[in-house]
């Protein structure tokens, strides 16, 4: 379990109790150190009627007031160790941060495990910045796992929030909170730019799109148009009547590769030619077609498959970073 020794300054720094302490690879054990505890309105509301209720029990000499409102008192302050002890021992580890596209909301996977024999109630979870808690319990001796969302907006690692675990059981009158950082961060890939513009095929080696060069006496029949298709495979007749785009296969398949150029991509600015070369790279795996990347500084070789996708995907999210 992670547990960093403090400095005195940093122990009593104020925020501390609402950002946490330094961020940690984890696991993180909620110790006494990190739970804190205050009334909430209800709590403070209580304290106004105990205080009213024991000036009336001093002024009229009611021994059944005073036996009341102490009653009272008790009860609710030890509703305090059970809001302390609904958080304290619990272990937080940190789990899976899939990427995610710009405007999609990243995925932050948390266990928590209760080792001990108390069933934690009324548990609550909240990310900083996110309006919407997510609520679980945990039983003894076993693991909640939970899924926390942020929002994303531009490319490039998004490291997680503070987390806040919360909760206001049994009675409601306390808060017990515990804020803590882990290292978890979630890759944000550029946002794809809508379908419509397709990569325009290049003769040329290194300008866009390298049509295939194999000889094409054996005519094997027509497949549906796909990006990157050279157009002089293109079946004009049949697009001339009506029949749809299609292209002219070959014995032994086709081979046409696609060579994803940031020089020769369309775009107003930066972010636009990312969003288009991402739009191309989805488009190209989806169509089974070997596509490679070219960014400045960086050249990746045409390839297809999951491995491949993620690097130039990962390649886009990072241009510039």
């Amino acid at each position: 379990m992670i547990s960093v020794p403090m400095e005195w300054k940093e122990r009593f720094d104020p925020r501390r109790f609402f950002r946490g302490e330094k961020a940690v690879d984890g696991p993180v054990l909620l110790t006494h150190r990190r739970v804190f505890i205050v009334p909430n309105r209800r709590g403070f509301g209580l304290a106004v009627l105990l205080a009213i209720q024991f000036l009336a029990a001093i002024n009229y000499g009611n021994n059944l007031a005073f036996i009341l409102t102490f009653l009272l008192a008790g009860i609710a302050m030890q509703s305090t160790l059970h809001a302390f002890r609904n958080l304290a021992g619990l272990s937080v580890r940190r789990g899976k941060a899939p990427p995610v596209f710009a405007g999609e909301p990243a995925r932050f996977e948390l266990h928590l495990d209760n080792p001990s024999r108390i069933h934690r109630l009324g548990l609550t979870a909240r990310l900083a910045g996110s309006a919407t808690p997510v609520r679980f319990d945990v039983a003894p001796g076993t693991t909640a796992t939970l899924i926390l969302h942020a929002e994303t907006e531009q490319r490039g690692w998004l490291s997680m929030p503070t987390v806040t675990f919360d909760t206001s059981f049994p009675l409601g009158l306390f808060r017990a909170w515990s804020p803590i950082n882990l290292r978890q961060r979630v890759l944000v890939y550029p946002r794809p730019a809508p379908p419509g513009i397709r990569p325009t095929p290049i003769p040329e080696p290194g300008l866009g799109v390298r049509p295939d060069t194999r000889e094409e006496e054996d005519f094997h029949g027509f497949s549906a148009y796909r990006p990157g298709d050279p157009l002089k495979r293109i079946h004009w007749k049949g697009v001339a009547k009506g029949q749809g785009v299609h292209v002219k296969q070959y014995a032994g398949g086709d081979t046409a590769e696609l060579l994803l150029d940031w020089q020769y991509t369309p775009g107003a600015d930066v972010e636009a030619r990312l969003s288009r070369l991402c739009r191309w790279v989805l488009d190209a795996e989806a169509a089974g077609t070997p596509y490679g990347l070219r960014l400045p500084g960086v050249a990746i070789q045409k390839g297809r498959g999951e491995a491949h996708r993620a690097r130039c995907l990962e390649a886009l999210a990072l241009f510039g970073t």
